[in-house]
């Protein structure tokens, strides 16, 4: 879980990047991070609608081996991550990851998240274009569905 501890250490640096790093990257460890702000137009796990709970905040890290994540944070702290591996680039200003886990943080217990298989896509813009939407749709393990979408800001994410 040490990993997870990396993410959390990333997600309270982001909003204390410096302004003129706006079209920066961020690396932690051998991954890169970027923080865009916007809205959490939808976030549906199953039966639970999350969307009222989310800050406004979405972080991508995007590993070496493929492996990208789409980590919603919601108010109270915890995070939806949807993790998947890199697909092939449906046009040179979107892609697309092939979800295969959604990770749900558990609420007072930060370094123990809830892991749930899954089959699904995120589709994503270019956020460094101006306003760009993370869409990911998919099917859990359990059989419940996820559903969710962030629309940034326009800003360039940090």
């Amino acid at each position: 879980m040490r990993g997870f501890g990396l993410l959390l250490a990333a997600i309270a640096a982001v909003p204390a990047m410096p302004a003129n790093l706006a079209h920066a990257q961020t690396t932690i460890g051998d991954a890169t991070a970027m923080g865009p702000t916007g809205s959490c137009d939808k976030l549906i796990l199953g039966k639970q609608k999350l969307a009222d709970s989310c800050s406004g905040k979405l972080l991508n890290m995007s590993y070496p081996d493929g492996r990208v994540g789409f980590y919603f944070i919601l108010d109270d702290g915890r995070i939806v991550t949807f993790s998947g591996m890199d697909a092939p680039n449906p046009t040179p200003d979107t892609d697309d990851v092939k979800v295969d886990k959604v990770i749900m943080g558990v609420k007072g217990k930060p370094k123990d998240p809830e892991v749930v298989a899954a089959t699904g896509t995120c589709t994503y813009g270019n956020p460094y274009k101006g306003e760009s939407t993370v869409s990911c749709d998919g099917t859990m393990s359990n059989g419940q569905r996820f559903s969710a979408r962030f629309t940034s800001d326009g800003k360039p994410p940090t």
